[in-house]
């Protein structure tokens, strides 16, 4: 459980977690999740951001088949790109993302291993550069998308919003819960846990792994077993 800000006894709650993850066969739920070069991975990270995976999807397969290097993206046509970015929406971030390609092709995909560096290329900011080498650079990285902030918020029973991910005591309640091995499979497991039980409305809290460690879950459990008592 978690006892406060600082301290988080983490053992049953990652073994809980992936005890779950592992039954669920959620590796493969996306092409992406497959280890990709660090250029296209972080590139996948900067799509999913304000997106819904599916809308994703498609895109990503076209982007695979038509442009499989760096140099290949860098050099395509800035109208081709347009046109492959556009079911994500968001026309000032198809303008990031394209120029995000003209530099990984000018690069020619060699990217560095650091997040500071990472977050010097166009469109590139602190979640994505860390989602990136986490699950695609073999680098630990703790994860902070909204997903988490809402699971960490909800474990100790405290209000959130758009705002909390920059308060430093969610960064290193984060940080104390990632594992120094493994962590690409727990940074999965906590955006599967929000994407599917842990969501912003309606949390199917009975269902959860970590419900026992949850000061949110235990409440709302306890709640609705009195209305059904009732």
């Amino acid at each position: 459980m978690l006892q406060n800000k600082n301290i988080v006894v983490n053992g049953p709650i990652r073994s809980a977690l992936l005890k779950w993850w592992g039954t669920q066969n959620l590796e493969s739920a996306f092409e992406w999740r497959e280890r990709l070069p660090l250029w296209q991975g972080l590139l996948v990270e900067m799509m999913l951001q304000r997106t819904r995976a599916q809308q994703v999807q498609g895109v990503f397969k076209t982007l695979r088949a038509r442009y499989p290097s760096a140099r290949a993206i860098g050099e395509a046509p800035s109208e081709d790109l347009e046109r492959l970015f556009k079911p994500l929406g968001l026309r000032w971030r198809r303008r990031l993302l394209i120029a995000y390609c003209r530099s990984v092709g000018r690069m020619e995909g060699r990217l560095p291993f650091d997040r500071k560096s990472l977050e010097q290329l166009p469109g590139v900011g602190t979640y994505a550069s860390s989602a990136a080498l986490s699950l695609h650079g073999g680098v630990r990285a703790p994860i902070l998308d909204v997903n988490v902030v809402r699971i960490v918020c909800r474990l100790r029973g405290v209000a959130y919003d758009g705002e909390t991910r920059r308060k430093r005591w969610v960064g290193e309640l984060v940080n104390h819960l990632t594992p120094g091995a493994g962590w690409r499979e727990f940074n999965y497991a906590m955006i599967d846990l929000g994407r599917l039980l842990c969501r912003p409305k309606n949390p199917r809290c009975p269902e959860c792994p970590l419900r026992r460690h949850c000061a949110t879950g235990r409440k709302l459990i306890c709640t609705t077993q009195k209305i059904t008592d009732d």
